[in-house]
């Protein structure tokens, strides 16, 4: 075994490494952000009284949780501009195809916290005479947000780790930048 690490080309190469730890982040932040106004938004219907909003909520998460994320990640780049005309750059595509992906399985983790808050918590609200909206405001989503907290840190970083998919559509994130440099030093293991 005669092979030499060189260490010094990670060092050489870390500016253009860093771009790509930069745009990793940012696309997994932006996701997670959207992620978390969506999920919310579909838990909310997941648990509400109305058949038509539930069956709705039940048809995304099923879709969005049973397909692989770089099928989504292709469907939004690829498809989505054929099907609607909406022509999407490579960054925007994986922050859409992301942000849905993390939605469905935030809706799941916003209905269980909900959930999880003792039934007893809603009744008293609605006995002081607060309304449906101003309850789960006040009092619920501050309690249920507690029990969200594990399994949304587990959901944040599986996006970190669905954001190295990016780099198949051409995204210059942290992997598509590690492999254009180990193509070219062919120091593929330093990299």
């Amino acid at each position: 075994m005669n092979y030499q690490f060189q260490w010094q080309i990670v060092w050489d190469n870390l500016p253009f490494l860093l771009q790509g730890v930069w745009l990793t982040l940012g696309v997994t932040a932006v996701s997670i952000a959207v992620a978390i106004v969506l999920g919310l938004g579909i838990g909310l219907m997941r648990i509400s009284k109305r058949h038509l909003l539930r069956r709705i909520s039940i048809a995304y998460i099923e879709i969005f949780r049973n397909t692989p994320a770089l099928v989504q990640l292709i469907w939004v780049y690829y498809c989505l501009p054929v099907l609607t005309g909406v022509n999407l750059g490579p960054v925007s595509s994986c922050m859409v195809a992301l942000s849905v992906n993390g939605a469905a399985y935030l809706a799941e983790i916003s209905r269980a916290g909900i959930q999880a808050v003792p039934s007893g918590q809603a009744e008293a609200a609605r006995s002081i005479g607060m309304s449906y909206p101003l309850a789960m405001r006040k009092i619920i989503l501050p309690q249920a947000v507690r029990h969200m907290i594990p399994p949304f840190v587990n959901e944040a970083v599986s996006l970190l780790k669905y954001s190295s998919l990016v780099s198949v559509l051409g995204v210059a994130d942290l992997t598509y930048q590690a492999q254009t440099l180990s193509t070219s030093t062919f120091r593929p293991i330093e990299i």
